[in-house]
């Protein structure tokens, strides 16, 4: 069967091989892997999650290995009300609903929103599955450059302007306020005001991506713009990394009608999220597990941010510059002009035996060459200081070579 005649055209369209090889690179053993944005192991509260599964499948069994209803069961959505409010959003038990992790959601909300050709306006760089996804439902992609302090209110407003005057609406603007993911940038709240107040002005509801927001190490965190504007702000959360990825369970906080859509377009997506996971979940976040873990989660990646931060100081040569976040997993680093991180990934692990993510792979157009994410959660300290060694050797002979 020649396969490549059957391929739709979306799948052609959307085809980036870059992070799968680049994971695929991390399995080698003597790999040092700084690539994948991934939890720590370590701060899994296992036994405590054992007690409280055993107690799930005691007291409910057979309600847990069956089918639960498509908007998530009643009990977890009243917990994830709960945990919204505690977040700042003001919420409704109407206004929750279940999917299967925050990338489910945004495809979820990309499905009801987006017909090939609409505009999507996403941050350059931004997660690198969320545009695959606004990719698989061909959105036109508009990318507004970022800076230390994220979004550009100014530029925002510029692009909406410019997408009015080519006769098309923005389905939704999709950011990353807190520890953005590949930048580890932090909008404050001034900009996120004024964010709220152009999309509401444009008409342009945002997309608002919390996945990070928890983690952070030091500072008070801003409000979210769900807080901000319950109306024209989606809210997408999940537990991936403040419990654990294998729970599979992310959350959409929206206004009812945005929310009974979801719904709908989820009975084609995975007809049901977990049962047993949202029962588990359901007690860990009433227990006060989740929060306890968090906490805990957050000294690690503090430490590890700081291990990171260190490293890249004693041993990275001038000319390269990175940004320091306040939470989340990751550190962004640009070089001069001249230095291709895509191109030279398979050297770097070849020669350093050490692993990244090339900026391109975050970029709505693919550019963005002089620059990668290195991300400190997952590896041990000792690592992350042998890795940034190994990659700083690395790209000080590739800079020197190419004066």
């Amino acid at each position: 069967m020649n396969w490549d005649n059957l391929f739709s055209q979306r799948v052609t369209k959307t085809a980036d091989e870059t992070v799968v090889k680049i994971l695929k690179l991390s399995e080698q053993p003597d790999v040092i892997s700084l690539a994948g944005g991934l939890p720590d192991p370590s701060i899994f509260m296992v036994d405590e999650f054992k007690e409280i599964a055993d107690a799930v499948m005691t007291d409910s069994g057979t309600k847990a290995l069956g089918y639960g209803a498509i908007a998530g069961l009643t009990s977890f959505r009243e917990a994830l009300v709960r945990e919204t409010i505690r977040m700042g959003r003001p919420t409704n038990l109407d206004e929750v609903m279940v999917t299967t992790g925050g990338l489910a959601a945004i495809d979820l909300i990309s499905k009801v929103l987006v017909d090939p050709g609409d505009v999507v306006i996403v941050g350059a760089p931004t997660f690198t599955a969320a545009l695959h996804v606004f990719r698989s439902y061909e959105a036109e992609m508009v990318g507004i450059p970022l800076d230390e302090e994220g979004i550009n209110p100014d530029l925002l407003e510029d692009a909406l302007k410019d997408i009015e005057k080519r006769g098309k609406r923005a389905k939704f603007i999709y950011a990353i306020p807190s520890f953005q993911n590949p930048m580890g940038v932090t909008i404050p709240e001034s900009r996120r005001r004024k964010i709220v107040k152009i999309a509401s002005k444009y008409g342009v509801p945002i997309l608002e991506d919390t996945a990070y927001r928890q983690i952070r190490f030091e500072g008070d965190a801003p409000p979210m713009m769900a807080e901000m504007d319950t109306d024209n702000v989606i809210l997408v959360s999940t537990l991936s990394k403040t419990l654990n990825p294998g729970l599979r369970l992310g959350w959409v906080a929206a206004q009812k009608k945005l929310i009974d859509a979801l719904v709908v377009a989820k009975q084609g997506q995975d007809q049901c999220s977990s049962t047993i996971g949202q029962l588990v979940a359901e007690q860990l976040l009433d227990k006060g597990f989740m929060q306890k873990q968090t906490v805990a989660a957050i000294d690690v990646y503090r430490k590890k941010r700081d291990a990171m931060v260190s490293a890249l100081e004693k041993y990275m040569p001038e000319g390269v510059t990175w940004t320091y976040p306040n939470g989340g997993f990751f550190i962004w680093l640009t070089f001069p002009e001249r230095i291709d991180t895509l191109k030279e990934l398979d050297n770097a692990v070849a020669i350093e035996k050490v692993a990244y993510v090339p900026g391109s792979a975050f970029h709505f157009d693919r550019e963005m060459k002089n620059s990668l994410r290195l991300c400190y959660s997952y590896v041990s300290e000792q690592k992350i200081d042998e890795g940034i060694k190994r990659l700083s050797a690395f790209f000080k002979k590739l800079m020197e070579r190419n004066y």
